[in-house]
């Protein structure tokens, strides 16, 4: 191998590796934003829940 094909693997290598941190890096965002969602969910169900049982009890 000559200087320019050992230099073209590299940047193919580089490019690689930038593409994996791009992915890496959406892949957490998404998980991040999976469980934010998860969170709100579970706080808006037990809101709902409560309300539904003061509403269940005023009734009464």
């Amino acid at each position: 191998m000559n200087i320019n094909q050992v230099r073209e693997e590299l940047h193919k290598l580089i490019d690689e590796i930038d593409d994996l941190y791009v992915l890496n890096g959406l892949y957490r965002n998404l998980a991040a934003e999976k469980r934010h969602k998860a969170e709100y969910d579970k706080e808006q169900a037990e809101k709902n829940a409560k309300s539904t049982t003061r509403r269940t009890k005023r009734g009464n």
